[in-house]
């Protein structure tokens, strides 16, 4: 399984639990219901030496307060602990474990009574010197089952009549995935399913005796039951069935709750997976008369796991009038953390969560420090930003049309994506430093961000890139982005205009094994410099060595200018980096290595006025100090200019300069040299439209033994798959052994060797 295009983050996490659920679960323990306890049982630990048993306490997150008169009750969702005998599933130290709660031991110890062929019934213990482990647990283990057709996915289900009190109490299910301290071992549980509260009032000329009669239920045969547990967070996702055999989507007979709020006739509560309900018939109400009411959901309704939903509800002669209480809080506390390698990280694990992690990290946008500029965070889901338009914050509505980027005062922090996608990207507003991230600074770390469906138009600012506007002395590893960049306008006299597919202006850093699919649109009018590559469009050093390693670009870029300008080099388009070099004699690298561009770059300049334009299949200008090495393009570069000076055009560079250095490349495209002036020398460059297959690899493969430079570690049986410490690597021409014989791909998966 591959990540090189990374376009099935998926499938990449599920290969990265492989073995964990290799076999099928066959613990048959009895459901043991949670108590409503508020003690917090967290059994002493000391450090020890080595076979000291692992034990924790554990306590159910609380419940944010609600405006909702007396809340409803019942064993299914109160915060405390856990009843006597309760079991739960565990994974640590690689395997999985049955744990049971005694009241006696002031928490959670291993049972060995249990046991299977998969599951351990070795106690797990601590090694001497060791400080935490991570686990994951989840339960009541009798909430867990799994489905052999979906290849042994875990799952957990609800009833579809929880109109008695152990159909509704006894499907809750709770998750905590954490590092467990030593020295205070204890876990703290969150509710995974949805739990949705319906309170019928009476409205008209109906008494609250006709309303209270009524009978209700929830969906019309479109409800999800089942939701497939995460085997590295133990978050839910409603399981949509594939075939017949598999249970489909039901109509639910709610519980009614033990308490009615003042005000109302009845109330009733479910517990639900979480799913998007939106456009479904959701509540329905039969009167005793027949007369039959319903409601569907709006556009927006999607039910998060661990939230809570209440839905008011007047019940009209012939009609339901819903409203969602304004003060929906999550079971869960609204920040959920996590501690990796002594790091804290925010989960983010919503469009919500993210919009507030970037206002977090922004603060006002307007004071400086006002910001929480170092903050880490963790993706656990794949998140839509177009989800942000149903939202009940307008702040947060806003940013679906056009978001605003994370780092207006440079973010220096990890933001490790796992894997999974962003998608929905809108930004119309020039911000100066537009992208998903505005402006990086040393020490950030960027790793596991997939952008999908990304639009950046209107205005040209500054700097811009689909990932990030401006990445400086910072890392960025296995990061994509899909989409298109298309914007007009005016440089500004004061500094140049620097479009990248990735990012728009690179200084002295290291990205690596990235893929880029933008198609790239830049029309201005000249005052100062516009480069623009689909990769980056400006690479240069000005604090440490430049490095961008196993980088692919698909996208077309294409570059216009109008007007006049004294720069030398104002027009520059590459199909990886506009331009690649130092603007000064500093003795660092600036090395592009072991790239790949497919797409087409056309620079055009439409005024009369002698204005230098330069496209490369790789590289528009690579100037002092830039480094191309083991890369080759297969799109075609064109140039064109108004004056009376030509355009410069080459399969892999526009121009180079002779300090510059370009050697083990292939170009692919129309033009070979072009009027580079670089010219195919025996097997150190080459050009051929139609090549041969193993012709590109003789030549970017050739005589390369070892080149170090720091990234992260991509280790898909890890939690999390990509890594967030940075290290220093040896990379050589194994990394193209990838990809076809033809047109070989950098092999993004692999890590290199130890330094």
């Amino acid at each position: 399984m591959k990540i090189h295009n990374h376009i099935i983050p998926k499938a990449i996490r599920r290969h990265s639990i492989r073995l964990w659920l290799a076999t099928a679960i066959t613990v048959t323990a009895t459901l043991a219901a949670l108590t409503g306890c508020s003690a917090d049982n967290e059994p002493e630990n000391p450090t020890g030496g080595d076979g000291t048993s692992v034990t924790f306490g554990a306590t159910i997150a609380a419940r944010e307060g609600h405006d909702n008169g007396n809340a409803p009750t019942s064993r299914a969702i109160p915060d405390g602990t856990f009843d006597d005998g309760d079991w739960i599933l565990v994974h640590i130290d690689g395997e999985r474990k049955v744990f049971v709660y005694r009241t006696a031991d002031g928490g959670f110890v291993h049972d060995p009574s249990i046991s299977s062929l998969n599951i351990d019934p070795t106690p797990p213990e601590w090694k001497s010197g060791e400080t935490g482990k991570d686990v994951l647990a989840y339960g009541p283990t009798g909430v867990i089952m799994y489905d052999v057709n979906e290849g042994y996915v875990f799952q957990c289900a609800v009833a579809k009549d929880q109109s008695k009190d152990k159909d509704y109490e006894g499907r809750d299910y709770v998750y905590a995935a954490q590092s467990l301290d030593r020295g205070n071992p204890a876990l703290t549980f969150r509710h995974g399913m949805t739990r949705v509260v319906v309170r019928l009032r009476p409205g008209g000329s109906l008494t609250s005796e006709e309303v209270a009669g009524a009978s209700v239920l929830l969906g019309d045969k479109n409800i999800f039951l089942v939701a497939d547990i995460d085997p590295q967070t133990g978050t839910l996702t409603a399981h949509v069935p594939t075939g017949g055999n598999q249970l489909q989507p039901q109509t639910v007979t709610p519980h009614r709750c033990a308490a009615t709020p003042t005000g109302y006739a009845v109330a009733y509560e479910a517990l639900l997976p979480p799913q998007d309900v939106s456009g479904k018939l959701f509540i329905s109400a039969r009167l005793s008369d027949g007369t039959e009411l319903g409601y569907a959901a709006e556009s927006g309704s999607m039910l998060e796991g661990g939230h809570e939903y209440i839905y008011n509800v007047t019940v009209e002669e012939n009609r339901l009038v819903v409203t969602v209480t304004d003060s929906d809080v999550p079971w869960q506390d609204g920040i959920l953390t996590t501690t990796i390698d002594g790091k804290e990280f925010r989960l983010i694990r919503t469009a919500e969560d993210l919009a507030r992690f970037a206002r977090d990290v922004n603060g006002d946008g307007v004071t400086s420090g006002s910001g929480k500029t170092d903050l880490n965070a963790l993706q656990v889901a794949d998140i839509d930003l177009q989800e942000l338009a149903g939202s009940k914050d307008a702040a947060l509505r806003a940013l679906a049309a056009d978001w605003v980027p994370i780092g207006n005062d440079s973010y220096t922090g990890i933001y490790c994506g796992n894997g999974y996608t962003i998608s929905g990207l809108r930004i119309t507003t020039n911000h100066s430093y537009n992208g998903f991230f505005g402006s990086v600074n040393s020490p950030a770390l960027l790793t596991g961000i997939h952008l999908r469906d990304v639009q950046i138009t209107g205005t040209i600012g500054r700097y811009t890139g689909g990932l990030a506007g401006l990445v400086r002395s910072a890392a960025v590893t296995l990061c994509s982005a899909e989409g298109v960049i298309e914007v007009t306008g005016s440089t500004d006299s004061n500094d140049a205009a620097l479009v990248g597919g990735l990012v728009g202006y690179v200084n002295s850093c290291s990205i690596n094994r990235c893929h880029t699919t933008v198609n790239i649109k830049v029309d201005v009018t000249l005052t100062n410099l516009v480069h623009v590559g689909g990769i980056a469009g400006w690479c240069i050093c000005s604090y440490g060595n430049n490095i961008l390693f196993a980088c692919r670009a698909d996208g077309d870029v294409s570059l216009t200018g109008t007007g006049t300008t004294t720069f030398s080099m104002p027009l520059c388009a590459g199909g990886i980096a506009g331009y690649n070099g130092s603007n000064d004699n500093r003795s660092y690298k600036i090395d592009i290595y072991a790239c790949q561009a497919t797409g087409d770059v056309t620079v055009t300049h439409t005024g009369t006025k002698a204005v230098n334009a330069y496209a490369g299949g790789l590289v528009g200008y690579n100037s002092v100090l830039g480094d191309l090495e083991y890369s080759y393009a297969r799109g075609t570069a064109t140039a064109t200019t108004g004056g009376n000076i030509p355009g410069f055009a080459g399969a892999i560079v526009g121009y180079s300069s002779g300090t510059s250095t370009v050697r083990k490349c292939f170009g692919a495209g129309a033009g070979g040299k072009g009027t580079s002036g670089l010219e195919a020398k025996n097997d150190n460059i080459a050009y051929n439209t139609t090549p041969l297959k193993g012709e590109i690899k003789e030549t970017v493969a050739d005589s390369w033994w070892g080149y170090n430079f720091f990234t992260t570690i991509y280790d898909a049986s890890a939690t999390p798959a990509y890594g967030i410490s940075i290290v220093e690597r040896v990379f050589d021409r194994s990394v193209w052994n990838n990809g076809e014989d033809l047109w070989p791909a950098p092999n993004m998966e692999w890590n290199g060797e130890n330094k």
